[in-house]
């Protein structure tokens, strides 16, 4: 056995596992990477996350590098839940909630809880919810969720979910444990005058933050981007207050693990309104979205028309989308106005204003705002084909254009699918400015894996002629990162580099995201997967 896992196995409350299933398991995510873990820990408390990264720390100090690799339900679209060295499975055994304060709308949980369940929980007190992480419903862990950067357009509440983060319990690459959650200018002169890690990161990133001004404010007027450590811009506000906490959302686990969270919970209605409103041409779908986003809406998305036809190939009805649609799209409109009469008057004059566009089909629902997701099923057929060997890869997903430059990225993304004789879908959430591309690969061709790898740059270019980036959402992670580049200039990568040196000088965190990565050794790790999905 793995002397290394015998040694902890006999210093933990929890399990480290060498066993060759298991290791298989974990070495894909939800991205089309696979690397291999030598083991996999499962800490069953914050104590048992801390032995191992004092034990890594220790290594470190001798010059040998065991690599720490956090994951959560593996759904990271960007290689970022797999890795050598140590997996950390944070599902495992920290799944629990650890409290819930009705008054103060505030709900404290292990980061491996299933956001699901965590939804599901508080709803039992007074339709208190959480903010919408995934547009297609895709279920994982909270700490994946934060992780990630993940946020979508929610029915009947008014924050993103990356804002709803209150405090963070979170252990250092040397073990030590510390609380972030915003401070104010006296309390911060306490934590730099501390003798620990905990200090030289406050020492640091406070210097960092004054020295670079100029390049932060850069950072700042990017909008909506999940590279890098673009949290470093929320860390300290006019008042001298300070809080790490943004730094960790979206970082991917390469700062620090995520424990605990404490997070800020909304009240929200249980009756929503949607329209569905089809053309049979993307434009007249595109002049809808402007026309309802002129509205009081909650949520205003796009389904490209081949989505639903290949739903409807699979057998799926949709009373609302005729077959005339499949060569336009639908959009769904959802409102969650708290009064159903307002509600509804706001509805039929929202669709008099769509008639004049000449919909194929046109409806207005009332339904419970857990019905919403529903209507998205189309999406469900292209994520999880039935196709043998189909893969939908999502390192197209999680793009951010500004919403006056999608008629011009659509238009030069039909030059691509005609070049490519591939189809490429698109899936938009409009309030947002998130674009996802749902193609079908069968990777185990050669050919096809070529393909994806030659679209993947073209991809990132459109999007950066576009005063885009592709990492809007759900981080860059392994794949994402090297495209970046084309956006990022050379000094926001040095501050990203210092960021990480401040806060693991050992490089022993997720050493290898958020960083370009030869597209020799992206094929290799493609070629692994694919064997791996046989």
């Amino acid at each position: 056995m793995n002397k290394v896992a015998t040694y902890l196995n006999g210093h933990l409350t929890g399990e480290v596992l060498v066993n060759d299933l298991l290791l298989d398991a974990a070495q894909s995510d939800g991205s089309v990477l696979a690397r291999r873990p030598e083991m996999i820990a499962r800490p069953s408390n914050v104590n048992d996350i801390r032995k191992i990264m004092r034990f890594c720390s220790q290594l470190a100090d001798k010059g040998h590098i065991l690599s720490v690799v956090v994951r959560g339900a593996g759904t990271d679209s960007n290689g970022a839940a797999t890795g050598g060295g140590v997996s950390l499975d944070m599902q495992a055994y920290m799944r629990h909630a650890k409290g819930i304060d009705p008054k103060q709308q505030l709900v404290h949980m292990q980061v491996g809880m299933k956001y699901s369940a965590v939804r599901e929980l508080l709803s039992m007190y007074k339709n208190l919810a959480l903010p919408e992480v995934s547009a297609i419903g895709q279920d994982g862990t909270i700490g994946g969720a934060i992780a990630s950067g993940a946020v979508a357009s929610s029915v009947g509440l008014t924050t993103l979910f990356t804002d709803a983060i209150s405090q963070m319990e979170i252990v250092l690459a040397n073990g030590d444990v510390i609380q972030t959650g915003r401070i104010n200018k006296r309390e911060l002169a306490k934590k730099k005058g501390l003798s620990t890690l905990e200090g030289e990161i406050y020492r640091q990133v406070d210097n960092l933050l004054e020295d670079n001004q100029q390049i932060i404010d850069a950072i700042k007027r990017r909008e909506k981007s999940t590279a890098g450590f673009w949290g470093i811009t929320k860390v300290k506000d006019e008042d001298g207050s300070f809080d790490l906490t943004p730094l960790f959302v979206g970082s991917q686990g390469a700062l620090g693990i995520i424990s605990e969270v404490i997070m800020k919970a909304e009240y929200s209605s249980n009756d929503a309104t949607a329209i569905t409103a089809t053309f049979g041409d993307m434009s007249e779908a595109q002049a809808a979205v402007d026309e309802a986003l002129k509205h009081k809406v909650s949520k205003v998305d796009i389904i490209d028309g081949r989505i639903m036809a290949r739903a409807a190939s699979e057998g799926k009805k949709f009373s609302w989308a005729p077959r005339e649609a499949f060569k336009g799209a639908a959009v769904i409109i959802t409102m969650s106005e708290f009064s159903d009469r307002a509600r509804g008057r706001a509805a039929k004059k929202l669709a008099r204003k769509l008639e004049n566009i000449h919909p194929v089909g046109l409806a207005i629902h009332d339904i419970q705002t857990q019905e919403v997701a529903s209507l998205y099923t189309p999406l469900s057929f292209i994520l999880h084909s039935t196709e043998e060997r189909a893969t939908c890869p999502a390192v197209f997903s999680g793009l951010w254009l500004p919403l006056e430059r999608l008629d011009g990225f659509l238009s030069e993304l039909r030059k691509v699918e005609a070049e490519t004789k591939l189809a490429l879908p698109v899936f938009v959430d409009a309030v947002n400015g998130y674009v996802d591309l749902l193609p079908i690969f069968n990777l185990h061709k050669v050919s096809e894996r070529r393909v994806l790898l030659k679209l993947i740059p073209e991809i990132a270019k459109l999007v950066a002629e576009s005063r885009g980036n592709v990492a809007g959402r759900y981080g860059d992670g392994r794949l994402k990162a090297g495209l970046m580049q084309a956006t990022v200039s050379p000094d926001e990568t040095a501050i990203y580099s210092q960021i990480k040196h401040i806060f693991d000088p050992a490089n022993i965190l997720m050493p290898d995201i958020k960083k370009e990565v030869p597209a020799k050794e992206l094929a290799d790790e493609l070629n692994v997967w694919c064997r791996t999905k046989s």
